[in-house]
């Protein structure tokens, strides 16, 4: 992993490809070599800046769809898929070494990539290939790593499927994501801190043997498994729009936080749908057992129909809610104002 330095800060209106081709000369780039580049820098030349107090509205604008939402402090952060494919917070908007305004990613990586392949193959006579990548954390990993958001000339994936482990048995799932793998790599030698945006990647076998974009590393669609965390994929089943949602933290919550959050979540009606004529009480809350009677307005059929609706639709927002930490137990009890009726 080269450092490629001396590039300076890059502006708006920048020939990019012209000063990384003088950047990549004193280390004299060869066929096979991958340039990985920050994707920040493209941003820059491209002038894809936006006011910080639009900040928020940028990501809303620039997300295909909101995956998350959680508050840290007084911010909210929402993890969102961009229009390239990847899932990532607040859409890859990065305020980090951006005096000038937060930047936005380019909505064609693998189209910026090419662009700069092709000049840069046109003016240093070699065969290599370019990643644009960019910080991010992964899906049940502490910590951020590079990974590619653009790729050209590169076999960003390698079908290793039909060859052999080393006992001699078949391999029968295993891609490899070389273009990420790269990334990581490069990252150990350039960073914001030290203001060296890109490295050259010399000596991997394979690296540019086929030309596959960086859209293709991303599970969108029906190959993604986990479009909703639960919390969010119960709240849709409860019939709960994007609006409606509310907002975890990301540190860990309280119980009462929780159990106030599925009784607010339990209160949503569906699409179309009146109200529940039940009224909802919280007993013992501050005790070990928490206790909630959902009262009935009356003892009409249609008054019990809406108190077990609200019962069960609070028993799944509790469940959903007890899916990372389990709550305390809690009991959901069904009361009728008769008399005469016993809770059931």
């Amino acid at each position: 992993m080269l450092p490629v330095t001396g590039l300076g800060e890059i502006r708006e209106g920048d020939d990019l490809a012209s000063q990384l081709g003088a950047a990549l000369r004193p280390l004299e780039p060869r066929d096979g070599d991958v340039l990985c580049l920050s994707t920040k820098v493209v941003s820059k030349a491209l002038g894809l800046r936006v006011d910080p107090a639009q900040r928020e509205q940028a990501v809303a604008d620039a997300g295909v769809r909101t995956v998350a939402r959680r508050l840290h402090t007084r911010v909210v952060t929402s993890v969102v898929q961009i229009p390239s494919g990847p899932v990532m917070a607040a859409a890859g908007v990065d305020s980090s070494n951006a005096p000038d305004g937060p930047l936005l990613l380019p909505e064609d990586p693998d189209a910026c990539a090419r662009a700069l392949r092709e000049a840069l193959v046109t003016s240093l006579g070699v065969d290599l290939g370019v990643l644009l990548t960019d910080t991010s954390s992964r899906v049940w990993r502490v910590g951020v790593g590079d990974i590619a958001l653009g790729a050209a000339g590169v076999a960003a994936l390698q079908d290793l499927r039909g060859g052999l482990d080393a006992d001699g048995r078949p391999l029968t799932v295993t891609v490899r994501n070389l273009a990420d793998e790269l990334a990581a790599a490069a990252d150990l030698v350039k960073g914001k801190s030290s203001g060296v945006p890109a490295a050259l990647v010399r000596g991997v076998p394979g690296a540019t043997a086929l030309d596959i974009p960086a859209r293709e590393l991303s599970r969108t669609g029906a190959e993604d498994w986990f479009r909703r965390p639960s919390l969010e994929s119960v709240w849709v089943a409860l019939g709960l729009s994007p609006a409606q949602e509310p907002i975890a933290r990301m540190s860990p919550e309280p119980p009462a936080e929780r159990i106030a959050r599925a009784l607010a979540v339990a209160a949503v009606p569906r699409r179309d749908q009146q109200p529940s004529t039940a009224s909802v009480r919280m007993l013992g809350e501050d005790g070990p057992t928490p206790h909630i009677v959902v009262e009935a307005v009356d003892a009409s059929g249609a008054a019990l129909i809406d108190a077990a609706t609200t019962a069960e639709r609070l028993r799944t927002a509790l469940g959903a809610e007890s899916l990372s930490t389990p709550l305390p137990e809690i009991t959901v009890e069904i009361s009728v104002p008769d008399p005469l009726q016993e809770p059931s």
